[in-house]
């Protein structure tokens, strides 16, 4: 598939999910938010549910691509600021990216094969985040007391569904104020002081 074509289909799936839900949306629909044709859509991909996949993957190797590029610039020691790195670039990327936001927290996990996929999609993420509060623990910086799974999904929980409250409600949403709010309550949990 070229590059546009992805993007394309990218763009105009990532709206027609997010605005609709998994199960409300058909291939139709989907091909005529992107512009092409439904053969297009059915020749890159076999079903609704094989694009609904492509979208997630695409969409958090996105993420962590920018979770990576900006945790690199910040020494492994400096936990505190790590901390707040990571809050800033999830605030930025759910700023930016509230469409995909509104797909992770949709209703769209269905079937057992969903959310076998879906763990697939997620798991670099989780990877992640768990080695980032490991690494803390070692440092003496966040509470050794804290399990590093455990707190990764409620890191992510307040990550995504802080902000998608004014998303869904349709409230302007004040970036700084979120963040800020975000910042104190995460570093109490982890015990770190703020």
């Amino acid at each position: 598939m070229k590059q546009q074509t992805k993007e394309i289909i990218f763009n105009g799936a990532l709206k027609a999910f997010s605005e609709r839900g998994f199960n409300e949306t058909n291939m139709e629909e989907i091909a005529k938010v992107c512009g092409i044709a439904k053969g297009t859509l059915y020749y890159n991909f076999k079903n609704k549910q094989e694009l609904y996949i492509y979208i997630l993957k695409m969409g958090m190797e996105r993420f962590v691509q920018d979770i990576h590029e900006a945790m690199a610039q910040v020494p492994m020691d400096q936990v505190e600021l790590r901390v707040h790195k990571l809050i800033q670039v999830h605030i930025e990327f759910i700023g930016r990216e509230p469409d995909f936001c509104r797909l992770l927290v949709s209703k769209g996990w269905v079937s057992q094969e969903q959310h076998f996929n879906i763990r697939q999609v997620l798991a670099d993420y989780f990877d992640f985040m768990e080695a980032e509060i490991d690494s803390g623990k070692l440092y003496g910086k966040i509470s050794s007391k804290l399990d590093a799974k455990t707190t990764a999904n409620c890191l992510f929980g307040i990550y995504i569904f802080a902000p998608m409250r004014s998303m869904v409600w349709g409230e302007t949403m004040n970036l700084q104020e979120v963040r800020e709010s975000i910042e104190v309550f995460v570093c109490n949990a982890l015990g770190m002081q703020h």
